[in-house]
């Protein structure tokens, strides 16, 4: 059940153009965030989709990947510089060596089973101007609460539920996490996306409206992900949002049940 098939890396190169048309897309937001001739490493690198969305997107960067899954580092390790197939923990002395400016980790904590002892570990080869960018899906998403309200937390190939992820966060976990590995949030983004435009099937369920609007007044709750950017230095965290934030919630969850009685 929680092994990812190896067709699921497989990847249409077409597919680039619409991920930097999305500004909620986690790999768009970091693409955006990388300036031209930073020193990158991608670790948890999949099939090189960064590596290849960044080659589109920039006019230079220096990006090194490394993937445990062995079909995966088949696709991926032409995109990069340097590639090693296995986990990070067994090259964080090549990554102290390196000194990189950026380590990448998009939707890569998730599936450790312990995040904290690995970014603890990492926090120990950071240089001083190192950033680490993480996306990490938000396990509070407005949807998957009421998902979980109505006795429903199933697993998926793709999405929040991702079927080999092995932890889950909030915001406050992300930050606690944070802290405790001796880091302090740069820039804090907010990737949203409508609840109703999702994974989930909000309309088999028969929600109390007053119920759905409670939720969706907790602004975190229309937030799909998370994408931080963390150092050893210590300083004001910026924060923004991109993405499309759920709109008109009743009028719209109503007229999925009494079509055209509310306008």
């Amino acid at each position: 059940m929680f092994n990812r098939a190896s067709q699921t890396y497989d990847c249409d190169p077409s597919s680039l153009a619409g991920m930097l048309g999305d500004e909620a897309n986690p790999l768009t937001r970091i693409s955006r965030l990388l300036p031209d001739g930073a020193k990158v490493l991608d670790i948890g690198a999949g099939n090189g989709l960064l590596a290849q969305l960044l080659s589109v997107d920039h006019a230079s960067l220096t990006i090194d990947g490394i993937e445990p899954d062995p079909y995966a580092a088949g696709l991926a390790g032409k995109f990069y510089r340097k590639f090693h197939t296995g986990y990070a923990g067994e090259f964080m002395e090549q990554i102290r060596a390196e000194e990189y400016d950026f380590i990448v980790l998009a939707d890569v904590i998730e599936h450790m089973i312990d995040p904290l002892a690995f970014m603890k570990e990492l926090a120990s080869v950071l240089t001083e101007k190192t950033r680490v960018v993480m996306s990490v899906p938000n396990v509070a998403f407005g949807a998957l609460r009421i998902s979980l309200l109505n006795g429903d937390f199933d697993y998926v190939d793709s999405g929040l539920l991702e079927k080999t992820h092995l932890r889950f966060f909030t915001l406050k976990t992300l930050e606690e996490m944070t802290r405790r590995s001796g880091l302090f949030i740069d820039q804090l983004f907010f990737l949203q996306r409508d609840i109703f435009s999702c994974e989930f099937d909000l309309e088999k369920y028969h929600t109390n409206p007053l119920l759905l609007s409670s939720i969706l007044s907790d602004e975190l709750s229309s937030v799909y992900q998370f994408l931080l950017v963390v150092s050893k230095q210590e300083g004001v965290t910026e924060r923004r949002s991109f993405g499309v934030k759920t709109r008109q919630p009743l009028i719209r969850y109503l007229n999925s049940k009494l079509p055209g009685c509310f306008k």
